[in-house]
């Protein structure tokens, strides 16, 4: 049975899991992701649609399921999937059996708590989970590349680019230069608007760190950097449009600029800019490797207009009339008329 998680749960999550399977997206980059911590937010506050924790109980092996939701969005990203213990004979459920009901049980859940669309990102070499994935009903939508930073390489010069920091005011010219880069598939997957590419006013308690830069005029913007910064690591990520792409190792060079320790650095280039994946070589940055990002849309409930019937007549719901046609008489009063030439 799939339930949620209890204080017995908590205790076994503090320990090693035998098969574990973490699906990073850019905040699992820039931070670890601590399971005990997780579900333990998920007892106390309960299940919905900022996080998740299911398991599911077979003698002695338990598997999890952890699904965090993202700020301010219909949107939730899988994190986690885990299993505690090893098989009590050969003949029960496999790992991946047991996942693939776990992630039956999330998506269901997700759409009761109206939440649209449900995200994973998996790493080239995750065939085995690509196709748990797959048979829930996830589709692959985009491919993008992970690179980090060996050291760049100041021989190219040390020029770098002019931006300006990112104001609220910049977001529509943004979400224009993402819409004239991006394929169509990757908006209609990602559903953005002006509004996600806005920085948060305050970070709060939050350990992420978001920051941004733009070059161009305030309605036609060239580029724009992207750097999230965490306890582990910065991810850095760039819109550039087409017509200045031969600035990239400026750009880059300024990102890096912005950076004051010596965390480990990450860029993310998405299919559709691939072409900046040889400068960014030569710059410094060495491949990490690929993902696939996947998409799964649920089930929304749909709310009745409950006036329906009054405009729309369905059969058995026509009004009824209580009082006979005979007995309401109409005096209707009769007008002669009249004009100033009447005599």
């Amino acid at each position: 049975m799939i339930r949620s998680v209890t204080p017995g749960d908590l205790w076994r999550l503090r320990r090693k899991p035998h098969n574990a399977v973490l699906f990073h997206t850019d905040d699992l980059l820039v931070q670890e992701h601590q399971p005990f911590w997780f579900a333990s937010r998920c007892f106390f506050a309960g299940n919905g649609r900022d996080r998740t924790t299911f398991t599911q109980a077979e003698r002695e092996r338990h598997a999890f399921i952890q699904v965090k939701g993202r700020d301010g969005r219909p949107e939730q990203d899988i994190v986690l999937l885990a299993t505690h213990g090893t098989r009590a004979h050969a003949s029960a459920s496999s790992d991946y059996d047991v996942w693939y009901r776990l992630l039956e049980h999330a998506i269901y859940h997700a759409g009761h708590a109206h939440v649209q669309r449900l995200y994973a990102a998996l790493w080239s070499h995750q065939n085995d989970e690509r196709e748990i994935f797959r048979q829930v009903g996830f589709q692959p939508y985009l491919r993008r590349f992970v690179l980090q930073l060996a050291g760049p390489d100041w021989d190219q010069g040390t020029r770098i680019a002019a931006m300006r920091v990112q104001s609220r005011r910049d977001a529509w010219a943004i979400h224009r230069l993402y819409g004239s880069i991006a394929p169509h598939l990757v908006q209609s997957s990602e559903v953005r608007t002006a509004r996600s590419w806005m920085l948060p006013l305050t970070h709060g308690w939050n350990r992420l760190r978001l920051r941004g830069w733009v070059q161009g005029s305030d309605d036609d913007l060239r580029v724009y950097v992207h750097v999230r910064s965490g306890p582990m690591a910065h991810v850095l990520t760039v819109l550039i449009h087409p017509s200045v792409r031969d600035n990239l190792s400026d750009v880059l060079r300024f990102g890096l600029s912005q950076i004051d320790d010596a965390r480990p650095v990450y860029l993310v280039l998405a299919e559709y800019q691939s072409e900046l994946l040889m400068p960014a070589q030569h710059f410094g940055f060495q491949p990490l490797g690929e993902q696939s990002l996947l998409l799964k849309q649920t089930a929304v409930p749909a709310r009745r207009l409950i006036l329906l019937p009054t405009f729309e007549a369905e059969v058995g719901l026509e009004p009824r009339v209580t009082v006979s046609g005979n007995s309401v008489r109409e005096e209707t009063p009769t007008y002669v008329r009249t004009t100033q030439h009447d005599q």
